[in-house]
């Protein structure tokens, strides 16, 4: 089995199944968020045993020419009788209108993406597919299990019994180009890294929809996982499972520390911030954001009980920074349930006083204020 990611040829991972993907290894942002290792964006390509194919999701419309190379690097693009859309966000699904052009294949989708490829594409012809649903296309059956909200209402997965593999598209995903796009010959650290990114970023406010999947893919034996994203998971399915297990849960016991500091005088408080975090934290991840991508603050923040936040006071407001902080904690809705705040302020304070305010009206418990002037 090959295990090279390459510009125009197929990964088979296993006999007539093939990730056909495209991969941007230098993008270093990616739905809002900072990403470090590159992005690529997974599709597969499953032989029948008629001599045709079905094409599982498709990948973003900038990069169908590295998709088409890759399903021509296997068989004529016009043997695609099938193609099951798992997901309809444009990382997925844009590069369809490509794939079109080259086949006619009968396309499988859930009612909310079929309604969606017909508004984002014209694609107004999909079959409709539900939860449980089995089919065989080539002489493969094809389950599908629906996991709406996870991240958008019309997500699914797709389940090969015979191969047990699972196709989870956003799910156990991470945005990492990895040089091998096999788990075992990969940077274990670096994916399960990516992951925690992946979920904190994008996944974090669907928790509870995202246990439901969890829970209804554990229950399935499982060889491989074949996410849209990342590197594809096969001696280390129990740490990915584990891990999401670990990000879906509330019983979290670490602290994040973050600040942001114009002169200095905030920076230096993180400090004494820190001492006090130490009496009940033994796990305390400290960022300043001058340096650190907001999305490492995430990261930290989706296993984390306390978050301690330092800001000077600017214009009687938090400064840009951890305002844009505040507002990222409100969308993804991290399992914080306490917070602490510190700064400094010169003639005129106003941004404790307001971080709190925000902060008891998203639920979170007080702990202290080092605040000074």
């Amino acid at each position: 089995m090959a295990n090279g990611i390459s510009q125009t040829k197929a990964l088979q991972i296993q006999d007539g199944i093939y990730a056909v993907g495209a991969a941007q290894k230098d993008r270093a942002e990616f739905h809002g968020y900072s990403v470090s290792r590159g992005v690529t964006y997974n599709a597969y390509l499953l032989r029948g045993n008629n001599g045709k194919y079905t094409l599982i999701d498709t990948v973003l419309n900038e990069c169908a020419s590295q998709l088409m190379e890759r399903i021509s690097s296997v068989t004529e693009p016009s043997n695609i009788e099938a193609v099951i859309i798992n997901h309809t966000e444009p990382d997925h699904s844009s590069a369809l209108p490509e794939v079109l052009k080259a086949c006619n294949p009968v396309i499988y989708a859930t009612a909310a993406a079929s309604k969606f490829l017909c508004s984002m594409y014209g694609v107004c012809n999909a079959q409709t597919v539900k939860s449980g649903d089995e089919i065989t296309i080539g002489g493969r059956i094809y389950k599908f299990l629906a996991t709406p909200m996870v991240h958008w209402p019309d997500n699914m997965v797709t389940y090969l019994p015979s191969e047990q593999i699972l196709f989870s598209n956003d799910a156990f995903g991470q945005h990492y180009a990895a040089s091998e796009a096999i788990d075992t010959l990969c940077d274990l650290k670096a994916a399960l890294e990516e992951a925690t990114h992946y979920f904190a970023n994008i996944v974090m406010p669907y928790r509870a929809p995202t246990l439901k999947a969890l829970q209804a893919a554990a229950s399935l034996p499982i060889k491989t996982i074949a996410p849209s994203h990342g590197v594809i998971w096969t001696k280390h399915i129990p740490d990915i499972i584990n891990l999401y297990t670990e990000l879906c849960g509330n019983a979290q016991t670490a602290a994040t520390l973050v600040f942001d500091s114009m002169w200095g005088g905030t920076a230096q408080r993180a400090k004494e911030a820190a001492d006090e975090l130490n009496k009940s934290y033994s796990d305390i991840r400290t960022f300043d954001l001058r340096k650190d991508p907001l999305s490492n603050v995430m990261a930290s923040l989706a296993t984390s009980k306390h978050v301690c936040i330092g800001s000077p006071t600017y214009n009687g407001f938090p400064t840009p920074h951890i305002s844009t902080l505040i507002a990222e904690i409100e969308a993804l809705k991290p399992p914080v349930i306490e917070y602490s705040l510190f700064g400094t302020f010169g003639w005129g304070g106003g941004a404790s006083k307001k971080l709190a305010e925000k902060l008891d009206s998203l639920g979170l418990k007080k702990v202290f204020d080092l605040t000074r002037a």
